[in-house]
């Protein structure tokens, strides 16, 4: 294992440590100064305690010469064997121990083992003659089942009376859907209400979604005209400098051209010639003198300018100034590109503000347009809704007027309210939703009263005391018995199933409520079709999921 390596320790760690010696330093000194008060103390107390303590001493000494003398013995080599031995002795004794109480726990799981299989068959052998029949078991288990029979016909009998209970409410049953009716039909005019207002929220909703989306594919055509620009501008900048490089090429061919020209166009010198050679170098080393002494002046001028004398100085300070104005320059030119730029977008955006300004006054003229012709939808509406709700006033009266002479007649026909009582309530009035059943009651006593009035007259007739003229009622007049609709047919349009085909698009369109005679038209017209007939059920026969409710609520 490699030693591990001991961080130095740093500053307060020292101090820390010095501090800590000192605190010892201290302590041992004070624990000197005590055993030297002590000593002094002891020795003018007087001898005899020093003489005890030293008897004391030299007993303790005899003891550690023995204790000594005991060690030694016990670590010489003898003892060193014997002690060898002892431990051989004592591991062969633990590995038998170890063996011993393998096999022992291995004699007890065996044992746990035999004592479960016997507790288990016991087990079995018990329950074997626990579930033996006798006699008296099997005549105790005949007599349970003769009594579970006697129950579950007693459960039967009771739940044929229930079934027949609910035959009977299911006239009920279809008195209140017919009210149940009403009240949707109530519901459909709030309904209409509520959707009228969806419909005016749905289109302020599309009028704002159609504006975002304007401004969006508007910002996407601007987008793509700066794009469009850039690139055009990009690749103006590339053609022009590929024009520029033309241009050089073709002013680089030219001077060559007319260098060659002018070397293949000389002729030989002649005297004349040099003259003229010699008086042109005369006058050009003229010209470069004065050049020179021109430059000269200059270069006064530049170290008086600039108070410098190092040629070398003033070049980099003229490099300096002109890397300066070149930069200046620049800047310049690239704020007069960008305010052109600028120019150009403002007059563009100015350009599309124009433009949206005259569609936001297109937008609010049409607007205008709009609401005033719902301004003239909603006076129509009003009046139409006035004069309905005068039309539902005049109902309403002629109802009341219905109402009264249906009482009176149901008074003066002696008419029992007995069976309408748990539907009646505390109201026993005739109103709207319990004319219908005041009105079954009333044409049953008056087909009762008919059909006494006529078997009187039949009989009076045969005795020929009345002539068949002065009859109250006449022989094609005879009232038919009625029969109910099962009877006629094996069921009903399911109500179910027609109410779901009428409102099944009540969230995509405007509902409107359907009149009896229009619903009769439609619900001829359904019939009529090829799978008219499966709307000619009973509701326990209704595939609907609102049906399986139903017929879960009746029989809990």
């Amino acid at each position: 294992m490699e030693k591990r390596t001991k961080k130095p320790l740093t500053e307060e760690e020292k101090f820390e440590l010095e501090l800590q010696q000192e605190a010892d330093l201290q302590h041992q000194q004070r624990d000197y100064t005590l055993l030297c008060k002590d000593r002094a103390t002891m020795e003018e107390s007087g001898g005899s305690k020093l003489a005890k303590q030293r008897k004391v001493i030299d007993i303790y000494q005899r003891e550690l010469a023995n204790l000594t003398n005991d060690l030694n013995v016990a670590v010489s080599h003898g003892k060193k064997k014997i002690d060898n031995r002892d431990a051989h002795q004592l591991v062969e004794l633990l590995n038998e121990y170890d063996q011993f109480s393998e096999t022992i726990k291995f004699k007890k799981a065996h044992l746990t083992e035999v004592d479960f299989q016997i507790t288990k068959v016991g087990k079995e052998v018990a329950y074997m003659r626990s579930i033996q029949l006798t006699d008296k078991m099997w005549q105790d288990r005949t007599l349970a089942g003769q009594k579970t029979l006697e129950a579950l016909e007693n459960k039967l009998d009771v739940q044929i009376k229930k079934f027949c209970t609910i035959c009977a409410q299911n006239n009920k049953f279809r008195e209140l859907i017919d009210h149940l009716l009403k009240e949707r039909a109530d519901f459909n005019l709030k309904w209409d209400r509520l959707i009228k207002n969806l419909c005016i929220g749905k289109k302020f909703m599309l009028d704002l979604i159609e504006q975002a989306t304007i401004a969006y594919d508007q910002r996407e055509e601007w987008c793509s005209k700066l794009q469009a620009l850039r690139t055009k501008a990009h690749s103006d900048l590339v053609l022009h400098i590929q024009e520029m490089r033309e241009l050089q090429r073709k002013e680089d061919n030219d001077k060559k051209l007319a260098e060659f020209f002018s070397t293949k166009g000389q002729k030989r010198v002649m005297a004349a010639m040099e003259e003229k050679e010699r008086a042109k170098r005369e006058e050009k080393r003229k010209r470069m003198e004065e050049k020179l002494r021109r430059y000269t002046n200059v270069l006064a001028d530049v170290h008086d300018f600039t108070n410098q004398t190092h040629l070398q100085e003033i070049m980099e300070t003229f490099t300096k100034n002109e890397t300066e104005n070149f930069a200046l320059f620049k800047y310049i030119n690239e704020l007069n590109r960008e305010m052109e730029e600028l120019n150009d977008t403002l007059g563009y955006l100015h350009l599309d503000i124009d433009e949206q300004r005259a569609l936001m006054q297109i937008r609010a003229d049409k607007q205008q347009e709009t609401l005033q012709k719902l301004r003239d939808e909603l006076d129509e509406a009003t009046q139409n809704a006035d004069a309905a709700e005068f039309s539902l006033v005049d109902c309403d009266n002629t109802l009341k007027i219905l109402a009264t002479g249906v009482e009176d007649l149901f008074k003066l026909c002696k008419c029992h309210r007995d069976p309408l009582i748990p539907l009646l309530g505390e109201n026993t009035r005739v109103n709207n939703f319990n004319i219908l059943l005041h009105l079954e009651i009333l044409e049953r006593h008056v087909q009762n009263y008919i059909c006494d009035v006529y078997n009187a007259e039949k009989i009076l007739t045969a005795r020929k005391r009345i002539k068949a003229k002065h009859k109250l009622i006449r022989s094609e007049g005879i009232v038919r018995p009625l029969y109910t609709i099962e009877q006629i047919v094996p069921a009903n349009p399911c109500p179910l199933c027609v109410e779901h085909e009428q409102v099944s698009d009540v969230i995509d369109v405007l509902q409107r409520i359907l009149t009896k005679e229009q619903t009769e038209a439609k619900l001829s017209a359904r019939l009529e079709l090829p799978d008219g007939l499966e709307r000619i059920h009973n509701v326990s026969a209704c595939h609907l999921p609102k049906s399986r409710q139903i017929i879960q609520k009746r029989y809990q």
